[in-house]
């Protein structure tokens, strides 16, 4: 997913300042899909505005710095329409934890055991911050009517769906560490180690 079309998606809901977007679309009401953090929210609303997708008006406050309110304009949403539209092939997984798995060979079963064990809290910590999410009323970011709202529970939907897989595979995983992995080939020693 792109950011900037993410960023003109809930620009098309309502004008909003970037740190609204922030705090509001991608804490609030995207954390579970996409994150971004304040800097690339900001460089992205600058590209917006610099091709004509995006604008902005700044309202004066008193004691506080001035209030820089984006919204869409009719060529953003164009390119927002034609982004929904078109196919978007999957993305690779880039996935930390599959990377170290694969690699872990070097490691005795326990630390592997281990390394699955604090990866399997991290995500019973996530599945339990999403059923809270799904539980609580949808964020205003999120949903400007009774549709926007099922669409944003269904994606709440597939997030869980996807966290709970995640830790059934690391359950099975575990088991099968604790029957006991096969021993690991020796290595030959590189130039640099010998």
């Amino acid at each position: 997913m792109s950011l900037e079309h993410a960023i003109l998606g809930f620009l098309e809901r309502e004008p909003m300042t970037g740190y609204d977007l922030k705090t509001r679309c991608f804490d609030d009401a995207a954390g579970h899909l996409w994150t971004a953090d304040q800097a690339q929210v900001y460089r992205t609303l600058e590209r917006l505005s610099q091709r004509g997708l995006a604008r902005s008006r700044v309202f004066p406050q008193r004691g506080k710095p001035d209030r820089k309110v984006y919204r869409i304009t009719p060529k953003g949403r164009e390119a927002l329409e034609s982004w929904l539209h078109d196919h978007q092939p999957l993305t690779p997984a880039r996935d930390p934890l599959l990377v170290r798995l694969a690699l872990a060979d070097v490691l005795p079963d326990e630390e592997i055991a281990g390394l699955l064990a604090q990866a399997r809290a991290d995500y019973q910590t996530r599945l339990d911050t999403l059923r809270a999410d799904a539980a609580s009323p949808v964020p205003s970011c999120a949903a400007v009517d009774e549709r926007s709202s099922e669409l944003y529970r269904m994606t709440l939907g597939a997030a869980i769906s996807a966290t709970r897989a995640v830790i059934d595979w690391i359950d099975d995983s575990t088991d099968r560490i604790a029957q006991g992995l096969p021993t690991a080939a020796p290595r030959p020693m590189s130039e640099g180690h010998r």
